[in-house]
């Protein structure tokens, strides 16, 4: 159970009040209606009039974001209720000259105004940071009277970014064994006479008389000693499988032949989120909380065909039923010391969902946000 996180000062602007940690500091800003640091935490409040619909400042706002910034990720969009006004919560993660950067936003409107409140923090701090600025999201308020408008259908959302990708000398699974082997160890000229070696030579990974490059070394460090790598294992809707490993910087992408590469791990971290397919998708729970373990077991086997889903359990969910009949793709996230992958659907069209633990042949089985499943990564990878 969540502990409550203790909010001690109330600010206040034109447009709403909000409550925050006594330590945080008011700071002086012609660019915004309020501005408050503390704890690596900067939160911005700016209002302009307006009479847009909540959905036509979303669809604005989400069509702007990634074009601010270069890289700009959006991992997610959710309906937020707690404002006393039509409001969104758009998330998203940035890049900064001092390491990825964290954003919440939350967007409501009045009728008459527009209210963009953002909260940032480093990415490396998001997880031990979300009690305290989801406990200020969901202090903030509207004091401006809102109209109350007819119900609308939500805005269509855009399709997530395409996943980054790797850019490394391709090598065979032979070559990469000896590769890992150089590390912590000194170049054996024999090697250089293997079908393995004289690939590595070809690669630019190991020079011609058995010197290692400074990008080799980079890649060779995560391996000396014992490390194991996070993992994300994806079987494909068309039938096609994928692996990528990461130890610290050094990455490998693929099984059989596979790129290598040195990525820093925040950059691992985007990588894996373009994988996953992470970007702003409606989340809407299952009536269904858990299904039949062998069923589920056989619905994300690749190779298999996939079963029907129980007519009643059907005509009962047909949430369910849709994500049931779309296309999966099926993620097994590992990470060192868990004792278990954290097993990821994502159905074309339909979001995440995320299967647990089975007690008494049955699965849990839910919905999942996209903000959960990067959060997954960065528990993962920066953790």
């Amino acid at each position: 159970m969540a502990v409550p996180v203790p909010l001690g000062t109330e600010d206040r602007t034109a447009r709403l009040t909000l409550r925050h940690r006594d330590r945080w500091q008011r700071e002086e800003s012609a660019q915004a209606d309020l501005r408050v640091s503390g704890d690596d935490v900067v939160l911005t409040v700016r209002s302009r009039p307006s009479d847009r619909s909540i959905g036509d400042e979303s669809s604005g706002l989400l069509d702007r974001l990634p074009g601010s910034v270069d890289g700009l990720l959006l991992v997610g969009c959710d309906v937020w209720t707690e404002a006393g006004a039509p409001a969104r919560l758009v998330e998203y993660v940035r890049p900064d000259e001092g390491g990825d950067v964290a954003g919440a936003h939350l967007l409501f409107v009045t009728g008459r105004h527009r209210v963009d409140l953002t909260i940032e923090r480093p990415l490396a701090r998001l997880l031990e940071t979300d009690d305290v600025v989801f406990a200020v999201l969901e202090s903030v308020r509207a004091t401006e009277p809102t109209p109350s408008r007819p119900a609308r259908e939500l805005e269509p959302l855009p399709d997530p970014a395409p996943a980054p990708g790797l850019t490394g000398p391709r090598i065979s699974a032979a070559a990469r064994g000896t590769l890992r082997s150089l590390a912590g160890r000194r170049w054996n000229p024999t090697l250089l006479r293997s079908a393995a070696g004289r690939e590595l030579i070809e690669a630019g990974l190991v020079g011609r008389l058995g010197t290692l490059p400074d990008s080799t070394q980079t890649l060779l460090a995560p391996w000396e000693g014992d490390a194991q790598p996070v993992t994300l294992e994806q079987h494909l809707p068309d039938g096609r499988e994928s692996r990528l490993q990461a130890w610290g910087d050094t990455v490998v992408d693929g099984t059989d032949d596979a790129v290598v590469a040195s990525l820093s791990p925040e950059r691992v971290v985007a990588l894996l989120a373009g994988r996953l397919g992470v970007g702003p998708s409606w989340t809407f729970p299952f009536r269904t909380g858990s299904l039949r373990a062998d069923l589920l077991g056989r619905r994300l086997t690749p190779g298999t065909d996939a079963p029907d889903l129980p007519t009643a359990v059907a005509e009962a969910d047909p949430r369910l039923a849709r994500f049931w009949a779309a296309p999966w793709t099926v993620s097994h996230l590992r990470r060192p010391g868990a004792a278990r992958p954290v097993t990821i659907v994502r159905a074309d069209g339909h979001g995440f969902a995320r299967v647990g633990r089975t007690e008494a042949g049955e699965t849990v089985f839910a919905t999942d946000s996209p903000a959960n499943v990067y959060r997954s990564i960065v528990r993962a990878v920066l953790v």
